[in-house]
């Protein structure tokens, strides 16, 4: 739970990542580099964002705004995926997965 006590200082960290099937261009680009200089047993590099967030944590619905703007703002739920973690109590939350090649979806994990 990412939501704290009034005058409380949350730190929440949020990473942001290409779902697996999407195509990375980028990651691809940095593995043949990697390959290049010496690396050729790299066989994939995935690129993403990582972000840190401090928050007065004066809010008992903070966990649902910060995950809205996970959503929203910081991600594009179309090809990326997101995982929210609370410092404090190091409690991870996952973007909701959809139903791939008979995986069962991933909710709030």
């Amino acid at each position: 739970m990412l939501a704290g006590k009034y005058g409380e200082l949350m730190h929440a960290k949020v990473i942001v990542m290409p779902k697996r099937a999407v195509l990375d261009p980028q990651g691809n680009a940095v593995r043949d580099a990697m390959r290049h200089l010496g690396m050729p047993e790299v066989r994939s590099v995935r690129i993403g964002k990582y972000m840190e967030i401090d928050i007065d944590g004066t809010n008992g619905n903070l966990e649902s705004r910060l995950h809205g703007l996970c959503r929203d703002l910081l991600s594009n739920p179309v090809i990326e995926d997101y995982e929210l973690e609370s410092a404090e109590d190091g409690a991870k939350a996952r973007t909701p997965k959809l139903e791939v090649r008979g995986q069962k979806s991933e909710v709030g994990k």
